[in-house]
C-alpha cells in the first residue's frame, strides 16, 4: 500500500473502536487507547509510512510470499468468522492444497516483535520517573505503533504474500496499490506540508465534499464496519499475533489466485487485461472492499489487544493466558 492508504487505514481503525460495536468488556480500554491515539494523530502518516521511507525492509518483513506445491496437503489456519478475506479464501482452488514458504520472509514475526515493542516501552514509560532520560516518550511509542499499523495492513495485499513476481513486468503491484492511493487522495482532504490529513470534528481524515462518494469502494467499506461485530478474537487455534498473521498471509495469498488466476504471471498479464481476466474469481472493486475492510478490523485488533494487555498489567491484574503470545 501506498503513504495516504496506510494513513487512512490507521485512522479507521481507531474509528472502528470507537464506532464500532466492541463488546461491553472491553469498551473501556478502547476508550482509553482512542483518547491516546487522537493526541498523537498528526504522526499517523509519517508514522504509518516510515518503513517504506526509512527502514526500508520490503523484501522480508513486508511479505510471505506462498507457492503452490504439487506434494502434500496445505495447512491452512483459521481467521475470525467476520474476516471477508477468510470467507473469499476458501473459495479458492488451492483452499487445502500444499504450498511452500519463502524461507526469508518474516512478516508475521515482525509484527509479533512490534507489538511486544509497543507495550514493552509503555510498561517503561509506566515506571520510569519524570524526566528519566531513558523513558520512551509518547511520540516514539506511537510511531512504533502507527509502523505497526503498516506492516498489519501489508499483510492483507494479496501480492504480498504471492511468489509470483507482480512488481515485475507492468507492475501489477503497484498499479493495484495506486487504485487504492487514488481513491483516498480523491475523496478526502490532505494537509500535504505538513504529512497528514484535515480533520473533522471527530478528529477523523476530513471527506471532500463530493456527491458520487457514496459509489466509492471506500464508502462501502465504511458503512460494512459500522455493522460488522467487532470480534477481539484471533480465529480458533492461533494463540499469538505471529499465527494471526500467518493465518491472514495465508488467506491473502488464496485471494490472490482468486483475482489472477494460477495460469498467469508477471509475463502474461497487461494494463489492458488485468481488470478482466478469463476465470477471475473477484472483481477489483471486491477485492479492495475486502482488503481494505479486514485491513482495518485487523489494525484495531492487534492494537485493542496489545493496549489491553498494557492496561490490565498497570492496574496490577493478571494477564489473559495466550492474550498476545509468549
Amino acid at each position: 500500500m501506498k503513504k495516504y492508504t496506510h494513513a487512512w487505514i490507521a485512522f479507521k481503525a481507531i474509528e472502528r473502536l470507537e464506532k464500532g460495536k466492541v463488546a461491553d468488556t472491553d469498551r473501556k480500554y478502547a476508550d482509553s487507547l482512542i483518547k491516546w491515539f487522537k493526541g498523537r494523530k498528526d504522526g499517523v502518516m509519517h508514522g504509518a509510512w516510515y518503513p517504506d521511507e526509512v527502514i526500508k525492509d520490503m523484501a522480508t518483513s513486508h511479505v510471505l510470499k506462498f507457492t503452490p506445491s504439487q506434494q502434500g496437503a496445505g495447512t491452512f489456519r483459521t481467521l475470525p468468522g467476520s474476516s471477508l478475506i477468510y470467507t473469499e479464501g476458501k473459495k479458492s482452488v488451492l483452499y487445502n492444497k500444499a504450498y511452500v514458504v519463502d524461507p526469508e520472509d518474516n512478516l508475521p514475526e515482525r509484527c509479533e516483535a512490534l507489538t511486544h515493542s509497543v507495550i514493552d516501552n509503555l510498561r517503561v514509560q509506566a515506571i520510569e520517573p519524570k524526566g528519566s532520560p531513558i523513558a520512551p516518550v509518547d511520540n516514539h511509542i506511537a510511531l512504533i505503533l502507527f509502523m505497526l499499523s503498516h506492516y498489519v495492513a501489508d499483510a492483507h495485499v494479496p501480492f504480498h504474500c504471492d511468489s509470483r513476481r507482480f512488481s515485475s513486468g507492468v507492475n501489477l503491484h503497484g498499479q493495484l496499490e495506486e487504485v487504492w492511493e487514488k481513491e483516498v487522495e480523491r475523496y478526502f482532504d490532505i494537509d500535504e506540508a505538513n504529512e497528514r490529513f484535515f480533520y473533522n470534528r471527530e478528529g477523523y481524515p476530513l471527506p471532500k465534499t463530493s456527491p458520487d462518494y457514496s459509489g466509492s469502494f471506500l464508502k462501502r467499506v465504511e458503512d460494512e464496519l459500522v455493522k460488522r461485530k467487532f470480534l477481539v478474537d484471533w480465529g480458533t487455534g492461533n494463540g499469538n499475533v505471529r499465527e494471526y498473521m500467518t493465518a491472514l498471509c495465508q488467506y491473502s495469498y488464496l485471494l490472490s489466485y482468486i483475482f489472477i488466476p494460477q495460469k498467469y504471471n508477471e509475463t502474461n498479464v497487461s494494463l489492458d487485461n488485468w481488470q478482466k481476466l478469463p476465470d477471475q474469481g473477484i472483481s477489483l472493486e471486491y477485492l479492495s472492499f475486502v482488503v481494505l475492510s479486514d485491513s482495518i478490523d485487523s489494525i484495531a485488533r492487534i492494537w485493542l489487544r496489545l493496549w489491553r494487555r498494557y492496561v490490565q498489567w498497570k492496574e496490577g491484574r493478571d494477564e489473559p493466558p495466550g492474550d498476545l503470545g509468549g
